[in-house]
């Protein structure tokens, strides 16, 4: 699942190692592996050592997260490097240089071709050659494939202005012709990186945002995706109320849970497990 810790907002930085403990004891009876977005606030550092802490299995997709600005992106490198010698590589099973940093227009193919290659370079360097590097994005996948290990596609029904009815059977349809067949042209592998359905706010075309919509995606589409060995990451557990200064209610809530930890009203989860992280092992594709 997709995951971002409260209050992780830099430089107005609120989280707590006791509130990211809380988090991974609901993550870890939920899924195997955890997407993060960003290095800031000690984000991914209370994540690795709540993971030590509380001794349990799960793979972690950390962001090294890429604007405009040169100095977040080098603190966040930094913090990366630093976190990850200091508590081992073990549940690290890729790392992502940048999330949406093309769409937004942030960044040019070329300069961020060299920071993915500049990750990777010093990853193996650290002796971990088996973890996959790669940017994230919605746009530009031919040029994200030619630059990742594997290729890592945000794909999200609702913003395609599907019906709730249609998302499950649109997400594979979509992620076979943009992403597995783009990928399988060079040889490598993709991964829905965030597929969700928000439960508030305005509606998208016929894509209408409501807890009972997200409940129908859910139902649809997680335990098929399991069954067809669909790797991807569920967009997200927690609401995230910061994203309001975005202008859109609808950002803010896309959690499974609320902000306050609670399953939302009217939601069930699937029934669908998915095998244990195997410690060590990238395990993307098992």
């Amino acid at each position: 699942m997709a995951y971002t810790p409260l209050n992780v907002q830099y430089p107005w930085c609120g989280d707590t190692q006791d509130e990211v403990i809380e988090d991974l004891k609901i993550l870890s009876q939920l899924t195997p592996r955890i997407r993060i977005y960003g290095m800031d606030c000690r984000q991914f550092e209370y994540i690795m050592n709540g993971i030590n802490a509380l001794n349990i299995r799960m793979g972690v997709i950390p962001t090294i997260w890429v604007d405009n600005n040169i100095t977040t992106y080098n603190r966040q490198y930094e913090t990366f490097f630093k976190v990850a010698d200091r508590y081992g590589w073990d549940n690290i099973i890729g790392v992502s240089v940048g999330n949406e940093a093309l769409y937004r227009k942030e960044i040019s193919v070329e300069e961020l071709q060299k920071r993915v290659k500049d990750v990777r370079d010093r990853i193996k360097a650290a002796g971990h050659p088996e973890i996959p590097v790669f940017s994230t994005d919605i746009e530009q996948l031919d040029k994200i494939i030619e630059m990742s290990d594997i290729l890592f596609d945000n794909v999200h029904p609702f913003f395609a202005g599907t019906t709730v009815e249609d998302a499950a059977t649109w997400t594979f349809q979509y992620f076979q012709e943009h992403d597995v067949d783009v990928a399988a042209k060079v040889g490598k592998k993709a991964v829905i990186s965030e597929v969700g359905w928000p439960t508030g706010g305005a509606s998208d075309r016929g894509a209408v945002a409501s807890v009972a919509n997200l409940q129908k995606l859910l139902d649809t589409f997680v335990c098929e995706a399991n069954k067809r060995k669909v790797p991807n990451f569920f967009f997200e557990i927690f609401d995230e109320p910061w994203k309001i200064i975005f202008n859109e209610p609808r950002e803010t809530m896309w959690g499974v849970f609320t902000d306050k930890k609670q399953l939302k009203s009217g939601i069930t989860l699937p029934n669908c497990p998915l095998p244990a992280y195997g410690q060590g092992s990238v395990g993307l594709f098992e």
